[in-house]
């Protein structure tokens, strides 16, 4: 009798080991599963729906709120520097000049910013104004910074508070007809930008993204290691990709662009799906259902899970 019990007692032990071990698999593949499945998260130019836009406090707010990576834009002042900045010029939208004074429409282009210097760009105020397609945008006095200031900024700051290191999605703002006009060609800007990024250590931790073919055809013949994002605002996808030579990591279209079966199709070719910009809720919840990759938003609290 005693060695039935012993041997009762044995398998009812190596039953509830063997349960609690596939309980801890079944944790661990559920895990896996939905780190796999979650939907990166980008702010757009930080948060400007409710930041100035593109501001070192704008990416610092965003990083609180838990998003993923820190999308941003670049452009070259006449001293060469590396500007954080969406437009080539001082827009009338929401940039004040040095005397606090709004930039009227006709004359913003007045102010290019690759014929001004960076010490003369930074006089400007971008924050104070807000902007008007964001009325929930907080107002204060801010100004456009240097790429390698933004980094160091941000780094310094996920550091202070012990966060998970960011990812930054760095749009080189270029267009053809512009070129030597208010940006430097190709080969030069690529190249200005790339030096701050090795600077900086951060290039295992970015991807590049151009409207411009020819920015990303430089970028990939030049810093082949470096991930690449298309964007796109018009045209189906076969079409976007006859004109680029090689396949990037990343399609990044316009989000009414896309549906469920392009989304497929997109990333069954090898390529992940990033739309921009989403915003409206319905608009985030409906993208999220066709299963892409990760959402630009300027509202980041509406996209984080």
């Amino acid at each position: 009798m005693k060695l039935v019990k012993t041997s009762l007692l044995f398998i009812a032990l190596v039953s509830f080991s063997c349960k609690e071990n596939r309980k801890e698999e079944n944790t661990s593949e559920e895990k896996i599963t939905a780190e796999a499945s979650k939907i990166e998260v980008q702010g757009h130019r930080g948060e400007r729906g409710h930041s100035p836009e593109n501001s070192i406090p704008g990416f610092l707010a965003a990083i609180d709120k838990g998003i993923d990576v820190i999308e941003m834009d670049v452009v070259m002042s006449k001293d060469k520097k590396i500007v954080v900045s969406h437009e080539a010029f001082m827009s009338s939208a929401y940039v004040l000049s040095p005397a606090g004074d709004t930039i009227p429409k006709q004359q913003e282009k007045s102010y290019i910013l690759f014929t001004m210097t960076y010490d003369s760009i930074k006089k400007f105020d971008i924050g104070s104004k807000g902007n008007a397609s964001f009325p929930g945008q907080r107002k204060f006095k801010t100004y456009k910074p240097l790429l390698a200031e933004t980094i160091d900024s941000i780094e310094n700051y996920v550091k202070s508070k012990n966060l998970d290191p960011v990812r930054y999605n760095i749009e080189i703002k270029s267009d053809v007809a512009e070129y030597e006009k208010s940006q430097p060609k190709p080969a030069e800007f690529v190249k200005a930008v790339m030096a701050i990024l090795e600077e900086k250590q951060i290039v295992s931790k970015i991807n590049i993204q151009s409207f411009d073919v020819n920015i990303l055809e430089e970028m990939h013949r030049s810093y082949p290691e470096v991930k690449l994002a298309y964007l796109v605002g018009r045209g189906d996808f076969d079409e976007n990709m006859e004109k680029i030579s090689f396949k990037p990591e990343i399609y990044s279209p316009h989000y009414k662009l896309l549906d469920s079966m392009k989304v497929a199709k997109i990333q069954q070719s090898g390529m992940k799906v990033i739309p921009w910009t989403v915003n409206e809720q319905a608009d985030i919840d409906k993208v999220k259902k066709m299963n892409v990759d990760g959402i630009i938003t300027d509202y980041p609290e509406r996209a984080i899970e």
